[in-house]
């Protein structure tokens, strides 16, 4: 270490004329500040998005291969089917570094980067060059001298919650730094949200993960034997940043200084579902320019893991396509291998050598630069023809643009309004602010405070985030170099000198870093393949990127074979690979996620999943559309959904799985999609039924366990291109070793059949609070049905939809409505809404007739949520007056009470009519004699004879508020003179009863009093006498009630010693194998027994004896609402 000291002060005193260029493009790293990797960091974890299945370590190592290692560390497809397609592929990444050979020193340790200065020292025999091959593999690396120290790519601290098993994966928030993502520097952001390529929270595929390693712990070249050594930090010792380091604390920080951040992608579309692609991100964060560097990859072919040694492989220059295969087709187990391809996606950008080296008519862009200026449709290209050429364009699409937007893909906000502002309501579009997230995101919570959301222009921040189809974003930003070197060859011998292996660094600079696309033609062999891209300069602080995809596809043997090597169906996938990637890794996704729960019962499963699929889904690929289309649910007795995959494409290949139910809506989208079909496969869109969120499945057995997934899927994008197919939701189970399930997406349920423990009782009570309340008619009673789904200690709040018929003007509470649907929601989050596309509507559809949908009468029952349904009865569609209800509440004075049969309609409220002692408790408000608008009980219009009168009541609306009194609405009174005497005689005249609008006018007549039954004045109701008038109404928009649900669980003891006598042993223990037991797909296990006892109680303990009497097992049983017990036998 003291050593090492001395060799820093010595290099700090030699002059810097040697690099003249260091920081011409160089600049400080912007990004975190990462501990140096570390081995106790390591995690391992599986891409299952679709049907592509990898292993990863957060080292950039990826699938495996050796004793104790997965089987099925890389499979393909990811079902019983499934073979092993490769046995590790390795990320490379090389660089030649340069010291100046200073014959005044013992230990040379000066960095050169100026390219005129190397050229000179190397002339002068005044140069040493060091050659690192960073990778991280599982054999034949750079190792300490001790041999127990590798010298490899490990993940730092901070990018996962240190007690998870896996790296960061997106379909596990258990797996997410608690703490938040480092940032910039020190920093930390977006705690609790996925670290999304496109932002907080942003998902835009179906499975991600994510990782950083770095280069810290190789020590090559800063041993003590070294006389030429390199320092990418100097001044910075492993341990600095993160003191709880395992390995090799205080020594320098080694490498070339550079951090990797990876991510993996997945889609489950079919037509991107044997597909994986990998992202890497290679920074600089040494302090000094690294001027010739070359990153590519290293696979290891095993085409179906059997046999290694009969491979072929073929490569296509024009498409960057590398592919191989199994000559005879047959792998392990004589299952079926496929073809397995590498797409070459992204490469390296040289921004700063005035070329135009991707020949898109852009010199030196680069995904680092700011917005700039706003400039003119054609600056900033060099070859308008080659640019509109390369990205597909007309020269109409050029338009003003930001200069660090070249490729002019990024859209500003849509300024509806044309007033230069963005306002609420208006598309986002890209300009969504840094956080990445827009007003369509179900986690948005405003615009960025940074102020970048809706500011007209790009942003970018290094460590933070850039904006969609810009900078860090935008893959096409780049001056890429392309595809360099291609190799396919035997897998080298493993002994000295190790030439090419990555131990012998500097064969593999000559593998990596000089131009050779050389095309296999040997026999057949177990053959790895490297494709790289060199040499370029990464400069100090500068990010370059590379990508690639792993595709597999089924394809007829005799084109493979053939001097063509002909793989349709690969070289089909590998043009959506493209468009996914040319597409900034978006592509259409699936609708949301739906949460499905299942409750068991006796030969039954009750499925209930929630609504956020079809309420909540934007496809940002679609432009924030919501293209949801329907529910599937499969079901399967195995647990990777083998036998439910039984739909073949066109080369009778099973590719599809098929539903056990379906529902969609009723949109005109039925039948097959007749577009994107993909290997002759169209996806069966359904059949117009509505949609529900929930199934019972009666076709099982009880204690045999099921597997059911429900998917949500959409229509499928026909417009795009040649058309993208529908997509749905992964479902995605992961095993251990041992193939017991340790992790299953939300939308999967395992679930055995059974009935209740004997004795057991499951009650529940619901308490409904503000039924007395409801200005409606109607009854709302809840039900358990699905007990595992209840949400505990949820209170729910219903509401209900209106739809007015008609309004009467210049006042808001004359109207004639319908209650069209109802609401229920939780805490404010919307669980059920009736729509006319339920499967099951509890209203009816009369648009078409009436112009409007209402609650259908008669008794109906909602769809379920979160476990429950509400049984709904109401007495009618529209208010009449309710006689049944209508009368004294005290009195019985023969008065004659009649609605009107036309304006009534528009005030069906519950009315009071209050007799008082005082004479003059009312007084006529209108001026009859001017109003002309007065109508009776039959829609007659009163012409003559109204007066104004003075009464001993008063009528009471009990429904409707004044807002300015805060007292109830008091309406008027009006004279109708039948003995046209001009004079008020209760006993012969009538008295409209009516409503005054906002400007004081009689807006209308609700109901007619008479008292003509009435003999004499003394037989007229009383001081306090009360008459109520009602009338059926259906529910109001501002009526709701709240409920809550108890569940009681008891247990019947008699029923329990009743019940001993029909405790069953099942099946038979000496048959050999039966339905209930696991089935596995491991060769190396076998398959477990297992007995089960059947009708036990909730809580009992089962002792096993032989038949001598010896106590063998004891088992206790706490299963308060399953009557069945299973053991496992060895």
């Amino acid at each position: 270490m003291i050593k090492c000291v001395q060799i820093f002060l010595v290099s700090l005193l030699v002059p810097l004329l040697f690099y003249s260029t260091l920081f011409a493009q160089g600049k400080p790293y912007e990004g975190p500040e990462d501990g140096a990797g570390d081995p106790a960091a390591e995690r391992v974890g599986f891409m299952e998005g679709n049907r592509v299945r990898l292993q990863f370590r957060n080292t950039t190592e990826l699938s495996d291969w050796g004793a104790g290692t997965d089987p099925f560390a890389t499979k393909w497809p990811n079902d019983f089917t499934g073979v092993k397609m490769n046995d590790g592929i390795g990320l490379l990444i090389g660089a030649r570094v340069f010291i100046y050979d200073d014959p005044a020193t013992p230990i040379d340790s000066t960095p050169v980067t100026d390219s005129l200065e190397i050229k000179r020292l190397d002339q002068a025999g005044q140069l040493d060059t060091l050659y690192y091959l960073q990778t991280s593999y599982r054999e034949e690396q750079d190792t300490d001298p001790t041999g127990q120290i590798e010298w490899n790519l490990y993940p730092p601290r901070g990018y996962f919650r240190w007690e998870s098993e896996t790296p960061a994966l997106m379909s596990k928030p258990q797996s997410w730094p608690p703490e938040g993502w480092p940032s910039r520097g020190f920093e930390k952001k977006w705690p609790g949200e996925w670290n999304g390529r496109f932002g907080r929270g942003v998902f835009r595929a179906d499975e991600e993960c994510y990782f950083v390693a770095n280069d810290a712990q190789d020590q090559e070249y800063l041993t003590e034997e070294d006389s030429t050594t390199y320092f990418p930090r100097p001044g910075i010792e492993i341990g600095d940043y993160d003191p709880e380091i395992s390995i090799q604390v205080g020594l320098p920080w080694g490498g070339v200084g550079i951090r990797v951040e990876q991510r993996g992608f997945q889609w489950n579309n079919p037509q991107a579902m044997d597909a994986i692609f990998w992202e890497y991100s290679i920074a600089n964060i040494s302090d000094y320019d690294l001027t010739q560097m070359a990153f590519g990859y290293w696979v290891d072919n095993a085409i179906g893991g059997g046999d290694d040694n009969d491979e072929l492989a073929a490569f296509d220059k024009i498409k960057d396509l590398a592919y191989s295969w199994d000559i005879n087709g047959l792998g392990l187990g004589s299952l079926p291998t496929g073809t397995m391809g590498f797409a070459y996606l992204e490469s390296p950008g040289k921004p700063y050598d005035g070329r135009d080296n991707d020949d898109d008519g852009i010199i030196d862009e680069k995904r680092d630069n700011l917005a700039g200026a706003l400039v003119g449709p054609t600056d900033g290209i060099a070859d308008v023809a080659k640019f509109l050429t390369f990205y597909n364009l007309q020269e109409s699409d050029l338009r003003e643009h930001w200069e660090g937007d070249e490729d002019q893909d990024w859209d500003s906000y849509s300024d509806d309004n044309g007033n230069g502002i963005y306002d609420n309501g208006e598309d986002a579009n890209d300009d969504v602010g840094l956080d990445g997230v827009g007003p369509y995101e179900l986690n948005y919570i405003g615009p960025d405070a940074d102020g970048t959301e809706g500011n007209g222009m790009p942003d970018l921040l290094i460590g933070v985030n850039a904006e969609p189809d810009f900078g860090l974003t935008d893959v096409t930003e780049s001056d890429m170099l392309g595809l360099t070197a291609f190799r396919l060859f035997p897998i080298p011998a493993h002994n000295p000198p190790y030439t090419n292996w990555y131990r012998n660094d500097e064969s593999m600079w000559y593998l990596i870093g000089v131009d050779s696309l050389i095309e296999y033609i040997g026999s057949t062999s177990n053959l790895a393949e490297v494709f790289a891209s060199g040499v370029f300069p990464v400069y100090r602080g500068q990010i370059e990127r590379i990508s690639m995809s792993e595709l597999h596809s089924f394809d007829p043997l005799e084109g493979l074979n053939s001097a063509t090597h002909t793989s349709p169906a690969l070289f089909r996938l590998k043009e959506i690979v493209q468009i996914i990637y040319e597409t900034d890794y978006r592509f259409a996704q699936p609708p949301h996620m739906p949460t499905l729960i299942a409750t068991p019962g006796d030969g039954s499963t009750l499925l209930t999943w929630d609504n956020i699929a079809d309420t909540k889904t934007r496809d940002a690929f679609l432009k924030n559309v919501n293209d949801f289309e329907g529910y599937k649910v499969y079901r399967t007795a195995d647990n990777k959904f083998t036998d439910a995959t039984t739909i073949t494409d066109g080369y009778g290949t099973k590719s599809l799985r098929k539903a056990i139910f379906q529902c969609d809506l009723k949109d005109n989208k039925s039948g097959f999609a007749d577009f994107a079909t993909f290997n002759g496969v169209a996806v069966y869109l359904g059949d117009e039924t509505g949609i529900t969120h929930s199934f019972r499945d009666i076709n099982v057995q009880n204690g045999r366990t099921y597997y059911y997934a429900v998917v949500a899927y959409d229509y499928g994008a026909p417009d795009i291109g040649t058309g993208v197919a529908p997509s749905e939701n992964n479902i995605i189970i992961e095993l251990d070793e041992s193939e017991n399930v340790v992790f299953h997406s939300k939308n999967v349920a395992i679930v055995t059949p059974r009935k209740n423990a004997a004795g057991y009782n499951l009650t529940a009570a619901y308490d409904i609070e503000g039924a007395e309340n409801l200005i409606g008619r109607g009854t709302i009673v809840p039900e358990l049905v699905a007990p595992n789904a209840l949400s505990p200690d949820a209170k729910y709040t219903v509401k209900f939809n209106v739809h007015e018929i008609s309004r009467i003007r210049n006042m808001d509470w004359g109207v004639r409505w319908v209650c069209e649907g109802l609401t229920v929601s939780t805490d404010g989050n919307l669980v059920f809404e009736d729509s006319d596309q339920n499967m099951n509507s509890i209203s009816v559809d009369s648009t078409e007739t009436l112009g409007y949908r209402f609650l259908q009468p008669g008794g109906v029952t909602t769809d379920i949520f979160d476990g429950l349904v509400l049984h709904i009865d109401v007495p009618v569609i529209t208010a009449t007056y309710d006689y049944e209800n209508s009368g004294w509440l005290k009195g019985s004075a023969a008065m004659t009470v009649t609605p009107t049969i036309v304006e009534s309609n528009s005030f069906p409220w519950d009315y009071d009519i209050i007799f008082t002692d005082n004479p003059a408790e009312y007084t006529t408000f209108i001026s009859p004699a001017v109003e002309r608008s007065v109508y009776d009980e039959n829609d007659v219009r009163i012409r003559t004879g109204l007066l104004a009168g003075v009464f001993n009541f008063r009528v009471v609306n009990n429904s409707i508020v004044d807002t300015t009194s805060g007292e109830n609405k008091v309406m008027d009174l009006v004279v109708q003179d039948m003995d046209v005497d001009g004079v008020y005689n209760p006993l012969n005249d009538r008295i409209l009863v009516g409503a005054i609008d906002d400007r004081g006018r009689w807006a209308g007549t609700v109901f007619v009093l008479d008292f003509f039954n009435v003999a004499t004045e003394a037989e007229l109701p009383q001081a306090g006498d009360v008459y109520h008038v009602r009338f059926a109404k259906p529910f109001w928009s501002t009526d709701s009630l709240t409920f809550s649900v108890r569940v009681d669980e008891s247990l019947d003891k008699s029923a329990i010693t009743k019940g001993l006598e029909n405790v069953k042993v099942v099946p038979n223990p000496y048959v050999a194998t039966n339905e209930m037991e696991p089935s596995l797909a491991n060769p190396n296990l076998n398959q477990r027994r297992r007995l089960m006892f059947t009708n036990l109680p909730a809580r009992c303990e089962i002792k096993i004896f032989t038949i001598s009497g010896v106590l063998v097992d004891e088992i206790l049983v706490e299963n308060p609402r399953t009557s069945v017990s299973r053991i496992g036998i060895c």
